[in-house]
């Protein structure tokens, strides 16, 4: 007997990628870019970094509701993604200007004359003229796609192997995650450490070569983008979390001591998912930030972890479809309350603004849901399909 595909044995993945693709068209056709303009340029702009915050929450929900690894510090791989694309955007941005602004001399830029150039248009913001090192294949698109992944999984491949070695478990290594995370956030914050500082990398909203194509177009093809890689980061993570590595996993997040004690290698289990979920967080980070327009070290600051950790318990961990929908759902939300959408409630005494009141509302929301709903929003659909997790 034939074998069954992968979506008959896991419908909940064809009826996610019908969704999404039913979705993506809907949304094109309705875009400035193509449609009747009914779905704005701004708001294709907020649909699209919702699919990259779908995808990273994927990735939290691997690690954490799969693994059992509470990790605090998962948006510092997203923006290191941000961070490698972002060098390359501003490096040949920035490069194009400065030869269209010496085309008016008499000779044209030596090698050396271009780079003091491009070194003093990004760097005199924060006193420097010169190329740092962590720049030196900033102008290397294939390069930089590289980094992408080879950076954030590189600094979770070290952090993890010398956490997992030592077997720090618990509430310990949340501790450490969130740790890496805030000493990547100082460093970053510091104006030699070669990545402008505070002031971060700015303008990645504009494509080197394409500027004459309208943003309307740009921010359609990275919602695509988008879209196309949280298909593929959906199935990829279903594959695993199906097969026999899946259930090794989920035996590690249940007990790790037996699992150990069965002859499986804890710790190299344990790193795989780290650094897989690492770069999954890498790749949405490099999706998101050029639609963002702006990547600085604050967006690596530990509360945006925590943000992701609430995220997929909302939408409920365990459940790869939770962690899309909680993440959806919060991040919609969070753009309408603080976006101004949201009308102030007048109590006489007191005006309840929601732009000042949505984080509260937030927290309240994430400790409501650990006590009576533990499996969140995707523990709903759990009862149509018979009590099991599709």
């Amino acid at each position: 007997m034939a074998s069954k595909s992968f979506f008959m044995r896991n419908p909940s993945a064809l009826i996610f990628i019908l969704c999404l693709a039913g979705f993506t068209i809907a949304i094109t056709v309705f875009s400035e870019s193509v449609g009747n303009g009914l779905v704005s340029t701004s708001f294709l702009k907020t649909l699209g970094k919702t699919l990259c915050f779908c995808l990273v929450a994927i990735a939290m929900d691997l690690v954490w509701g799969y693994c059992g690894i509470l990790s605090l510090g998962h948006f510092a791989f997203f923006g290191l993604g941000g961070y490698m694309i972002g060098m390359w955007l501003m490096y040949a941005r920035t490069e194009l200007i400065v030869i269209k602004a010496s085309q008016a001399l008499e000779l044209p830029l030596t090698p050396q004359e271009l780079a003091d150039g491009i070194g003093t248009q990004i760097f005199g913001v924060v006193g420097g003229a010169k190329i740092p090192v962590v720049w030196a294949f900033a102008d290397s698109l294939p390069i930089q796609l590289a980094f992408v992944v080879l950076v954030p999984g590189l600094l979770a491949a070290v952090f993890g192997w010398l956490a997992f070695r030592s077997r720090v478990t618990g509430v310990y290594l949340s501790i450490l995650t969130q740790a890496m995370t805030l000493a990547l956030a100082l460093y970053l914050f510091q104006n030699d450490s070669g990545l402008r500082g505070n002031n971060g990398l700015s303008g990645l909203q504009n494509l080197p070569g394409l500027e004459a194509v309208a943003q309307a177009d740009i921010s359609l093809w990275f919602f695509w983008g988008s879209a196309l890689a949280l298909g593929l980061g959906y199935i990829v993570v279903k594959l695993i979390v199906e097969s026999k590595l899946g259930n090794v996993i989920e035996g590690i997040r249940d007990d790790e001591a037996r699992v150990r004690f069965l002859g499986y290698n804890v710790e190299a289990y344990k790193l795989f998912v780290f650094v897989l979920s690492a770069v999954i967080a890498a790749i949405a980070g490099a999706l998101y930030y050029p639609q963002a327009g702006i990547i600085n070290p604050a967006e690596l600051a530990p509360i945006a972890s925590i943000y992701l950790a609430v995220w997929v318990a909302i939408g409920g961990r365990g459940r790869i479809y939770g962690a899309v929908i909680g993440a959806a759902f919060v991040s919609l939300l969070s753009s309408w309350f603080t976006g101004g959408q949201a009308p102030d409630i007048p109590l006489g005494f007191y005006t309840v603004k929601w732009v000042d009141w949505w984080l509260v509302l937030l927290g309240a929301s994430f400790v409501l849901v650990t006590l009576y709903a533990p499996k969140g929003i995707g523990g709903l659909f759990d009862r149509f399909s018979g009590g099991t997790k599709p």
